[in-house]
């Protein structure tokens, strides 16, 4: 094989990560960075969108400089994202406003402009999607709706991975799997927007980015962007992809039934299909491998990773201390306070919507919910919870998926963040009642990315390669007891959403927050 280097980069809602990769998989030199969003509002979630551009190019650079491999070697750049996202950019190609990002939920009454106009039933069978404030064309009309100014303004929307695509090549472009999570008016099988849906919701179709494959080079590195990265001017760009089918790709998930769950700042299990048929009520993604034939069916939790952060961050002190003094990260504590707490918590029972719900309910009001709580629960039980929480919540979605005819493989392939979890893996393996896998020292997204560059600049014939390169780390298989007990604490998980639906719209009427 020749010799030469690939860049994968995945701009995540927490933070950004790079890899330097060479043509056997091996990652050479690695950086990340980590940021804050905004919260402004209840339900609202922004970053600006210099904050993805600033940390892309500042973890190149310490990649490159990581790695000490020569810039002129770099073959492909592959960026992915977490996905959707709106940024409005000027025909100077400046940006306009904060990225509004998938955890946001302002576009309510926009979803309801959009059923009156067209109806759920059309957009399913155009998109393969529901309509929802998470999509970007709900976050566009927000703009029209409420901020026309920036609208007849902006020259191009785009997401939060192509943002720092234009900063890199001076195009403006998304690519299937992004254009999908833009969804709406995209038509998922042919793989274009579809004018007449848009005019019919007020929206210019002019505005939306054109749209390629995932591994298609799109554009070069500009000199502003090699003096900022450190790459060579003229370096090509794939298109590029979301997070979580980056993440899928890296792990081997590229075939029928093949399915995975990536423990990010969201939850997300997505099965891997060739025939474009779709689930009612989850999220249809154009998946970054062979993204002209393959889909992803995915269902999306807005909170995974978010709550054992959002823990950290307002009530683990004790933990963040701990850790410091022993100079080990503040999870490994939390993660060894869950695992003194039995299967179930002692009765304590957590509804993940902290921030709403995507999949299956869709309801941007809904809210987070600590059921069963006494004084006898320790700050263990409420981590422990929290995890298992997720866990309720993917199988809610693995289950509306399979009630859809979706293949999935009785095997699970865990990723990112909190598949690092040992304790995490096996509330999986317990909930689901089948084996989770684990990829050792998997960087996950950016290696992704790094494969579909390599791909899309012709290092690689295709996308099998990767599984020359995977190495579990750790199988856990279901224990009976746990998943009897489990399956128990599911039902009164899938009863809660219901009872309470209507009392999460009340809260909203009352404090105004939707």
């Amino acid at each position: 094989m020749a010799k030469g280097y690939l860049i994968g980069c995945d701009i995540g809602t927490g933070g950004t990560k790079s890899v330097v990769m060479d043509l056997d998989g091996k990652v050479l030199g690695t950086h990340y960075i980590e940021y804050p969003m905004i919260a402004s509002r209840p339900g609202w979630a922004e970053h600006h969108p210099d904050t993805y551009w600033n940390a892309v190019a500042q973890t190149i650079k310490k990649s490159l400089e990581a790695s000490k491999i020569s810039p002129t070697d770099v073959l492909g750049v592959g960026l992915s994202a977490m996905s959707p996202a709106c940024i409005l950019v000027d025909r100077d190609l400046n940006p306009l406003q904060l990225s509004h990002f998938w955890m946001d939920r302002r576009g309510t009454a926009e979803c309801g402009q959009i059923q009156a106009l067209l109806g759920e039933d059309a957009v399913f069978k155009l998109s393969g999607n529901p309509i929802d404030s998470y999509y970007a064309t709900v976050k566009l009309l927000w703009e029209k709706n409420n901020r026309p100014e920036i609208y007849n303004k902006a020259y191009k929307m785009l997401t939060a991975k192509d943002y720092p695509l234009m900063k890199l090549t001076g195009k403006c472009v998304t690519d299937y799997s992004n254009a999908s999570l833009i969804g709406v008016a995209f038509d998922i099988v042919n793989k274009r927007w579809d004018e007449q849906m848009l005019r019919e919701i007020g929206l210019n179709a002019e505005k939306m980015p054109d749209v390629f494959p995932c591994d298609e080079v799109v554009g070069h590195v500009t000199r502003e962007a090699a003096a900022l990265t450190g790459l060579m001017e003229g370096t090509p760009v794939v298109a590029g992809t979301v997070d979580c089918n980056a993440a899928w790709v890296s792990t081997g998930v590229l075939n029928n039934g093949d399915n995975s769950i990536t423990l990010g700042t969201a939850g997300v299990w997505g099965a891997i299909h060739d025939e474009p048929t779709f689930a009612k009520n989850m999220i249809t993604i154009v998946h970054a491998a062979d993204s002209r034939t393959k889909y992803s069916t995915v269902g999306a939790l807005v909170c995974a990773g978010a709550l054992i952060r959002y823990f950290r961050d307002t009530f683990g002190q004790v933990e963040v201390d701990t850790a410091n003094r022993l100079n080990i990260s503040p999870y490994d504590i939390m993660n060894l306070e869950a695992e003194k707490v039995p299967p179930g918590s002692d009765g304590m029972l957590v509804l993940p919507y902290f921030m709403g719900e995507r999949t299956p309910m869709w309801d941007p009001l809904a809210r987070g919910v600590i059921f069963g709580t006494s004084l006898y629960h320790t700050r263990g039980h409420y981590i422990r919870a929290f995890m298992e929480g997720v866990a309720y919540g993917i199988k809610q979605n693995v289950e509306n998926a399979k009630q859809a005819g979706t293949r999935v493989n009785p095997l699970v392939t865990m990723v990112e963040g909190g598949a690092n979890s040992r304790l995490w893996r096996q509330i999986m393996a317990d909930t689901l009642g089948v084996p989770t896998q684990h990829v050792r020292n998997s960087l996950g997204a950016p290696v992704g990315d790094a494969i579909v560059a390599g791909v899309g600049v012709g290092a690689f014939r295709n996308y099998d390669i990767v599984h020359d390169w995977v190495s579990i780390s750790e199988r856990h298989e279901p224990n009976a007891a746990n998943s009897q007990l489990y399956e128990r604490m599911y039902g009164l998980f899938a009863g809660l959403y219901p009872k309470l639906k209507d009392d999460y719209a009340h809260l909203a009427e009352i404090t105004g927050f939707k």
